[in-house]
């Protein structure tokens, strides 16, 4: 700052013995070699030679100066320009003494810098440190908590729906699923498959092993293999305890600090109680990647060509756009279910293609043992309504459940 810049004067305090232990207010100046204060209580200087300069006050904000002939006097300003006044410059005294207060400045805010670094780090380490510590929670949580929090959602999911019973067709679908859960974990979980009579194109699986497929989404598919990719995509949802996970993120980070390095037995009211939110939930990014990759890898491991999962979800976005020219803004997700829950984006699309070259497999899979078209048109005579084309959904249509 150049001196023309500064002003004659600045805001300043005083300590004076001749007004006690209060502090007067004023102003300070720096003049003919003296650094004065001037208040209505009167004035009084220091030579500016032998000035003691120093800073104090909350974070320093302060300049003092003061003078060993007058021990009880000094002199303070928050305005720190005077720091930048001529006289530090040309006294060469002074200017030590300037250098030492910068140098001081610099060294409290590097360290007022620093510690805000610690903070934060701190912060972005327990947040980042979230998707682990939640994995672990869920790990711990006892698998029968876990199978009475999708029962007990499955069990709303019932009341509304008619399932298809018919013994034929629940045997074919067996048979269909049976080559994907021999290769599925079930040490934990026992898989439960229910077929739902209902139009959309849609399957869901909840955590403890219910397993549900819309007719739909079976009607809709074009081989086995389609079925068999999403079925493999909803199994890894329940083996990776994603809809457990979502209940515990959705504590917040201090719950799920506290929970982490407490005990799980705090969560089994919070998980009774949340039950409904799994049959809105929507997995994060995160969570459809780990199911896509997972899921791709038990068809692998069954010897199933993944890339059914692939094609249907190709013919999901081409339902979508088909259903985005005809529906009001915005609609479109909403009836396909399955589209809503689960995006089918071309980034988790070009994924599945890396893992599928990458495959060593490649083309080395098996034929699935089940004539689909005859399973297909079984289901088809189960249904208690028959087939219509769907119909876009009127602006003023409530929601479905």
């Amino acid at each position: 700052m150049s001196a023309r810049s500064l002003p004659d004067s600045f805001d300043a305090g005083a300590f004076h013995p001749d007004h006690g232990p209060r502090r007067v207010s004023g102003t300070l100046r720096i003049d003919g070699g003296m650094v004065g204060f001037q208040g209505d209580a009167g004035f009084f200087a220091f030579p500016l030679d032998t000035v003691q300069v120093s800073l104090g006050g909350a974070s320093d904000r302060l300049v003092f100066f003061a003078h060993e002939s007058f021990p009880k006097a000094s002199i303070f300003t928050a305005d720190q320009r005077v720091l930048d006044h001529p006289a530090f410059a040309q006294n060469p005294t002074l200017a030590r003494a300037r250098a030492r207060l910068r140098q001081r400045q610099l060294l409290a805010r590097g360290l007022t810098l620093g510690i805000i670094g610690l903070i934060l780090a701190a912060i972005a380490g327990l947040w980042f440190a979230k998707n682990p510590m939640v994995r672990a929670i869920a790990s711990q949580v006892p698998a029968e908590w876990e199978r009475k929090l999708g029962d007990t959602a499955f069990a709303q999911v019932s009341l509304g729906s008619k399932f298809i019973t018919d013994p034929a067709v629940k045997k074919q679908l067996d048979q269909l699923a049976a080559p994907l859960l021999a290769v599925v974990p079930q040490d934990r979980y026992q898989f439960k498959l229910h077929l739902i009579e209902d139009a959309s194109l849609n399957a869901f699986a909840l955590p403890g092993g219910n397993v549900a497929l819309h007719t739909g989404l079976l009607l809709a598919a074009e081989s086995p293999e389609e079925v068999l990719g999403v079925l493999g995509h909803e199994l890894s949802h329940v083996t990776a305890q994603h809809g457990l996970r979502g209940i515990v993120e959705g504590l917040g980070l201090y719950a799920v600090i506290s929970t982490f390095f407490g005990d799980v037995s705090g969560l089994a009211a919070i998980l009774a109680n949340n039950a409904p939110f799994l049959l809105t939930q929507k997995f994060s990014r995160d969570h459809e990647r780990e199911a896509d990759e997972q899921g791709f890898r038990y068809l692998e491991a069954a010897k199933l060509n993944p890339r059914g999962l692939l094609t249907f979800f190709a013919k999901m976005r081409r339902e979508e756009e088909k259903l985005k020219e005809k529906l009001p803004a915005g609609a479109a997700l909403d009836a396909l279910s399955f589209l809503s829950t689960h995006p089918a984006t071309a980034e988790r699309a070009a994924r599945l293609e890396r893992l599928l070259a990458a495959s060593p497999r490649k083309d080395g899979f098996a034929t699935v043992n089940l004539d689909f078209k005859a399973f297909q048109a079984a289901l088809r005579a189960t249904l208690s309504q028959p087939e219509k084309p769907e119909q876009p959904k009127q602006p003023d249509a409530k929601p479905k459940k």
